[in-house]
């Protein structure tokens, strides 16, 4: 991976934290009230979720260099929009824009990355590596800055105009420095747009609706959205009850997403050491994460509950490599954007059945019982796929759906299966 490349890929996460902390009283500040915003929130995961699988298709299609751009042009006017509103209105409008610009970034750049990674899986699992680390960083370092820019300014604009001002660098150092070759499957067919279209949906929902592997990452995908939503809601009020200093928050934060580096780390060794056992790896890192987060349903001391929360975001980044590593073997490069983008539909939806979860489960028996329920729902998940290891082969060449282009190899997934 270029250093250009990955100067962007840290960019494009640091202008997401500089956001985080400070996003909602943003919003309060340019025209939301307490009764609207999770109206605005709702817009946003609205419009990413609808968004997901057709921006796929548009990078697939378009160019993966091309959907990266067109996010980095709707995030900046989001920004830009949400500086100057001063009504709730307005909000809906950035909010919407901020929403398709995540949904069309989301795996066109990485897609980009991977298909340029070189063949063999250790180049794959060096790649993946780098994408959860930089992301990682990228989030880190933005969650810092946006802490101390957002004194600059009554409503947050140090933090807006910065963000205009990365998107509107990384459109210019997208567009200069990132080369992408057109695809032969695409580019050389003779059929109309529409017919491009057509095929490529028909195709990318038939590889998802495959038995074995692929069912078996999916419905861990969406165990994981619904276990990440859960997590990031519920860990500052949780951390509340004991009554911290107010720098813990910021250090349990910063350190969470070290964590998430760390087991990228341990997650790329260990499947360079066994790189035929890489769902039995997933499994692990997938059934420890659920592990660490019903221990604070037990685990009482501040100290205790700290430790749970790094230990979960441990083995989510690791278990992240595991499973993008896993998912990117499988994709032809033809519907590597559109595949992605249908997973990251799956794990918003987890989110999404999270946070209506949440509201009713939160109220009957405390927050804290989210925790609970998401880390048992994945232990559970994990131990039927591990009992069932025959059921993670995936079908033979005869029913596969995506079978690759003369000219464009990749590894079929039974030579992969669980040790």
């Amino acid at each position: 991976m270029g250093r250009v490349i990955q100067l962007i890929l840290f960019l494009k996460n640091f202008a997401t934290g500089i956001m985080a902390p400070v996003l909602t009283l943003a919003l309060l500040a340019h025209g939301a009230t307490i009764h609207t915003i999770s109206l605005l929130i709702g817009i946003y995961s609205f419009t990413v979720i609808a968004a997901e699988f057709p921006s796929g298709i548009f990078a697939d299609l378009y160019g993966r260099k091309n959907a990266f751009l067109l996010s980095c042009v709707l995030l900046m006017l989001s920004s830009l929009l949400m500086g100057l509103s001063q009504s709730t209105v307005l909000l809906c409008c950035a909010m919407a824009l901020s929403g398709l610009g995540r949904a069309f970034s989301s795996g066109s750049l990485d897609a980009l990355v991977i298909d340029g990674a070189g063949a063999g899986e250790g180049a794959l699992v060096k790649t993946t590596t780098q994408l959860s680390i930089l992301e990682s960083a990228g989030l880190c370092a933005g969650a810092l800055a946006g802490g101390l820019l957002s004194q600059l300014g009554a409503r947050y604009e140090g933090n807006l105009a910065t963000n205009a001002l990365i998107y509107a660098s990384l459109i210019l150092l997208t567009h200069f420095s990132v080369h992408e070759l057109p695809h032969k499957s695409s580019a050389e067919r003779g059929n109309s747009r529409l017919g491009l279209l057509r095929t490529q949906v028909q195709d990318s929902l038939a590889f998802v609706k495959q038995r074995g592997t692929v069912r078996a990452l999916l419905v861990l995908s969406l165990c994981t959205g619904f276990a990440l939503i859960c997590v990031e809601t519920y860990w500052q009020p949780a951390l509340s009850s004991y009554q911290p200093q107010p720098w813990v928050f910021g250090a349990t934060s910063f350190a969470g997403f070290a964590c998430v580096i760390l087991g990228s780390w341990m997650a790329k060794h260990l499947l360079a050491k066994r790189p035929n056992s890489s769902i039995a790896i997933l499994l692990l890192f997938r059934a420890v994460y659920g592990m660490a987060l019903i221990l604070p349903a037990f685990l009482s001391p501040q100290l205790f509950f700290i430790s749970a929360y790094l230990m979960a975001y441990f083995f989510l980044g690791g278990g992240s490599v595991a499973e993008n590593t896993l998912v990117n073997r499988m994709i032809p490069a033809s519907h590597r954007a559109s595949i992605l983008s249908l997973f990251s539909f799956v794990v918003q939806m987890g989110g999404l059945l999270a946070s209506l979860c949440g509201y009713g489960v939160s109220r009957l028996a405390g927050f804290q019982s989210m925790w609970l329920a998401a880390g048992g729902l994945l232990v559970i998940c994990v131990g039927v796929f591990a009992l069932r290891p025959t059921g993670l082969g995936m079908p033979g060449p005869s029913t596969h759906v995506l079978a690759p282009p003369e000219d464009e190899a990749f590894p079929h997934p039974l030579k992969h299966r669980l040790d």
